[in-house]
C-alpha cells in the first residue's frame, strides 16, 4: 500500500473513532423503581442508557413525581447528579413503590429545613422494625386489625400471606437484628392470627419469650386475628441478632389450638452510628451525635413526610480519625417523632431498576366496542384476533397492563386500575360505550412470588370476599362500572402465560367461527351430574327442559363402577354442542370418582367438535392458583381439543344460589343472544348482588373464552 493510501485509511479510522457510538434514544418519562426507603442518587451514568444528558438539564426541565404527586429533589450541577428521598410502601400485590422521572416538565426543588450544630452528646434516637413473612397463603383470612384490601358488603378482607404455622403444644422463633440499642422505652407488637376455636374459653394460649426471658402471657378466646402489645426492657435486647420465640403450651383443654404468625414490629431507642454510609431513624429533637461517616459530602434530610422532604443545613461534621461524624441539634418534634435520612459517599441508594415508561394510551378516535386488555409480552399475538373481530363490524382497541398501571395506579401492577380505565373509557371515549371486554393473560394470587414457583401475575383479577372460601378471583367485578354490584360489560378472559398459549386459543376460536365440522353434534347437549346427591341430576333434568326445540339432551350421572366417565369421553370425542355439569368439584376434577380430570384432555380425539363446557360446581375455573391449572383452563389450554369457552367457578357456592343463574341463561339468554358473553352479562344481571348467595355466584363464575364468541349453533 502506498504512503498516501495507507494515510487515507488511517484518516477513515480516525474519523470513525471521533464519530463514537449512535445517542440512544431519549425516553423521556422513566420509571424508577424504588425497593429501599432512602436518599437515592442519579447520575449521568444512571440516565445516559435512556438518552439523558444530566449536565444539560436542569430542575427547571426535569420532574419526579410519585403519583400525581411532585417530589422535591436536589438538583446538583457539580455531580452532576439527582439526589432525592424515596420511600418504599410494599403491599400485597407489590415489593416496590414506583417514582416518574419526567424531561421536559419543570421539577420541584428540596425546600431547606433548620438544624444547628449542636453539641457532642449521647448519639441516642429511635428505631422500627417490621417483620411481615409470607408463607402461607389462606384464602379465608379476613379480620379489620390488618390493612384491608377489599371490603364488600361489610366483609373486610385482609391480607391472605402469613408466617410461620404454630400448632400446639409447639414453638416458633421469630430472628430479627437490630442496631446497637440504647436506654429507654421498648414497644413490641406481634400480630398472629387463630384458625382454630373451641367450646373452652379462652381456647388460646401463648408464651412470649424474648432472648431467653418470657415477656408475655396472653389468653383469648376465638377466631381471628389478635394483636399483642408487650414492653420489655431495653437491656432484653441486643445489638445483631435476637430471638423472639412463641410457644403455645396447650393447657386450655380446647381439641386443637393452631394460629399463625402475621407480623411483629419493634419501636426501640437505638444508637446512632451510620452503617454503609447511611442512616435512618426517628427522633423527638434535641442533640445527636453521628458516628461512622466514612467522610464529607454528607446529606441530612427531614423525611418524616415523603412526599414533602426537606434538606437540612447548618450540621457540624467532626473528623474521627479515618472517619467523620455528624452533629446535629433538632427542635423538638410537636407530635410524633421526625424521620431524619442521611447518606454519604457511597451511601446513596440507586433504583432496583430504571425503565422507560410506556406510551400513554391514545382513546381510539373511533371509540370502541370491543376492549381488550392485555399483558404487554402477549400482545404481538392477537392481531388474527382482532381482524376477525373488525371484520364482524366491532370497534377493537387494545391497550396494555403497562399502560393501564401508568395512569390508574402510579405505575403499579395492581387490579384497582382496571375498573377507573373502564370507567374512563365509557365516560369519556366516543359513544357508544365499549359492550365487551376481553382480558388476555393469566392472573394469579401470589404475584410478589412468595411461593417461589409461582407463574406471573400478567393480567390481575379482582379478589372478593366470598361466604364459603375467603376471597377468590372475580373478573365481573372489574367491569362494576357504577359500583352496583353487577357487571356492565361482557368479561372473558384468555388465561395466558406464553404467547403459543395466547395462539393456541384464539386458534381453537377463530376455527370455531369459520371452520365448524358439519354434523348434527351441534344439537346435542350432555347433561352431566354427580351421584352424591339427587338434587344434582333432578337440577339437570330442569335445565334439560329449557332447551329450545331441536335439540337433544343426553344425561349421565356418575357411578363407582366408572361407566360414566367413559361414557362421557366418549361423548366429547363424538362432539357436542354443550356440556354441563352439576355436582361436586375440585380445581382439576370433577366429582370423587374423577369423572373428568386435567390429564384426560390431552388424551381427546374431538377433531375440531368444541363443545361450550358450563359447571356448576366449586372450584373448576380457579385460574389465578399460581403453579396448578385449573380443569377450565386445561380445556382452553390443551390445542384442537378441550372446550372453546368454558363458563366455571373460582370459588364455592350452593346449588340454589347456581339455579338463578342457570334458570336465566338456559331459560332465556343462552339461545336468543348474539354472543355468548351477551348471554351471560343479560343472565349475571338478573341476579340480585344485594343477596349474599346470589352476589357470590356474580363475583365467581367467569367466562374463559371470548365474550364475543358467536355461538355456532344450527338453530
Amino acid at each position: 500500500m502506498s504512503a498516501r493510501g495507507l494515510w487515507f485509511l488511517l484518516l477513515l479510522v480516525c474519523l470513525a473513532g471521533c464519530t463514537g457510538p449512535a445517542p440512544a434514544e431519549v425516553s423521556p418519562r422513566l420509571h424508577l423503581r424504588i425497593a429501599e426507603s432512602g436518599l437515592h442518587r442519579l447520575t449521568p451514568a444512571h440516565l445516559a442508557p435512556f438518552g439523558w444528558d444530566l449536565a444539560a438539564l436542569g430542575p427547571e426541565n426535569v420532574r419526579l413525581a410519585r403519583g400525581d404527586a411532585s417530589i422535591p429533589f436536589l438538583f446538583d450541577p457539580a455531580g452532576p447528579a439527582l439526589i432525592f428521598y424515596a420511600e418504599n410502601t410494599p403491599t400485597r400485590f407489590n415489593g416496590h413503590t414506583i417514582y416518574t422521572l419526567t424531561q421536559g416538565s419543570a421539577g420541584l426543588p428540596v425546600t431547606a429545613g433548620a438544624a444547628a450544630p449542636g453539641q457532642a452528646a449521647p448519639a441516642v434516637g429511635r428505631d422500627l422494625i417490621r417483620l411481615e413473612p409470607a408463607l402461607h397463603y389462606l384464602a379465608q383470612v379476613r379480620g379489620e386489625e390488618d390493612v384491608a384490601d377489599v371490603t364488600v358488603a361489610g366483609v373486610t378482607i385482609a391480607d391472605p400471606w402469613l408466617g410461620e404455622r404454630l400448632l400446639a403444644p409447639g414453638e416458633i422463633s421469630i430472628p430479627f437484628d437490630l442496631a446497637p440499642p440504647a436506654e429507654g422505652p421498648v414497644q413490641i407488637s406481634v400480630q398472629v392470627w387463630a384458625a382454630t376455636s373451641a367450646p373452652v374459653d379462652p381456647d388460646h394460649h401463648l408464651l412470649f419469650t424474648l432472648n431467653g426471658q418470657q415477656i408475655g402471657d396472653k389468653s383469648w378466646d376465638g377466631p381471628g386475628f389478635r394483636r399483642f402489645d408487650l414492653a420489655p426492657p431495653a437491656a432484653l435486647l441486643a445489638a445483631g441478632a435476637n430471638t423472639l420465640r412463641l410457644t403455645a403450651p396447650h393447657d386450655t383443654g380446647a381439641r386443637a389450638d393452631l394460629v399463625y404468625f402475621d407480623f411483629l414490629q419493634i419501636s426501640y431507642p437505638r444508637q446512632l452510628a451510620a452503617a454503609a454510609d447511611r442512616i435512618r431513624f426517628y427522633s423527638s429533637g434535641g442533640e445527636h451525635l453521628i458516628a461512622g461517616f466514612s467522610g464529607p459530602g454528607i446529606e441530612v434530610w427531614e423525611t418524616t413526610d415523603p412526599l414533602a422532604p426537606a434538606r437540612l443545613r447548618g450540621f457540624a461534621l467532626d473528623a474521627q480519625g479515618k472517619e467523620t461524624a455528624l452533629r446535629l441539634s433538632l427542635a423538638p418534634a410537636e407530635s410524633a417523632s421526625r424521620q431524619i435520612s442521611a447518606a454519604g459517599g457511597e451511601g446513596f441508594l440507586t433504583p432496583a431498576a430504571i425503565l422507560p415508561a410506556p406510551p400513554p394510551f391514545q382513546p381510539p378516535a373511533a371509540g370502541a366496542d370491543y376492549l381488550i386488555i392485555t399483558a404487554p409480552e402477549l400482545a404481538a399475538t392477537l392481531p388474527p384476533l382482532i381482524e376477525q373481530r373488525q371484520s364482524q363490524g366491532l370497534r377493537v382497541a387494545v391497550v396494555t397492563t403497562a399502560q393501564i398501571y401508568d395512569r390508574f395506579s402510579a405505575g403499579l401492577p395492581t387490579a384497582a386500575a382496571i375498573t377507573p380505565f373502564l370507567r374512563w373509557a365509557a365516560a369519556d371515549w366516543p359513544p357508544p360505550a365499549p359492550r365487551f371486554l376481553l382480558l388476555v393473560g393469566d392472573a394469579s394470587y401470589d404475584p410478589r412470588n412468595h411461593l417461589g414457583n409461582s407463574a406471573p401475575d400478567l393480567t390481575p383479577t379482582a379478589l372478593r370476599a366470598t361466604q364459603e372460601m375467603g376471597e377468590t378471583a372475580s373478573d365481573n367485578a372489574l367491569a362494576d362500572l357504577n359500583g352496583d354490584g353487577l357487571p356492565d360489560l361482557a368479561v372473558g378472559r384468555l388465561p395466558a402465560q406464553t404467547p403459543a398459549q395466547l395462539q393456541t386459543m384464539i386458534a381453537k376460536t377463530l376455527a370455531y367461527e369459520r371452520d365448524l365440522p358439519p354434523g348434527d353434534w351441534q344439537q346435542q347437549m350432555l347433561f352431566v351430574a354427580d351421584d352424591d346427591d339427587a338434587y344434582f341430576h333432578r337440577f339437570n333434568l330442569d335445565m334439560a327442559a329449557l332447551l329450545p326445540a331441536g335439540f337433544s339432551a343426553a344425561q349421565l350421572v356418575s357411578d363407582p363402577a366408572g361407566e360414566a366417565r367413559s361414557a362421557l369421553l366418549a361423548a366429547l370425542d363424538q362432539g357436542q354442542a354443550l356440556v354441563s355439569y352439576m355436582g361436586h368439584g375440585a380445581i382439576d376434577i370433577w366429582a370423587q370418582e374423577e369423572l373428568l380430570r386435567n390429564e384426560d384432555i390431552a388424551g381427546l380425539r374431538q377433531q375440531g367438535r368444541l363443545p361450550l363446557v358450563v359447571v356448576w360446581a366449586c372450584l373448576s375455573g380457579y385460574f389465578h392458583h399460581p403453579s396448578t391449572p385449573s380443569l377450565g383452563e386445561t380445556l382452553l389450554l390443551t390445542p384442537e381439543k378441550g372446550a372453546v369457552a368454558a363458563l366455571v367457578p373460582t370459588g364455592q357456592t350452593f346449588p340454589h344460589d347456581q339455579r338463578l343463574l342457570a334458570d336465566a341463561l338456559f331459560g332465556r339468554h343462552l339461545f336468543t343472544a348474539d354472543t355468548l358473553g351477551e348471554a351471560l352479562l343479560a343472565s349475571f344481571r338478573s341476579l340480585d348482588p344485594a343477596v349474599a348467595g346470589q352476589r357470590d355466584i356474580i363475583h365467581t363464575f367467569v367466562l374463559l373464552g371470548d365474550p364475543a364468541l358467536r355461538w355456532a349453533l344450527e338453530r
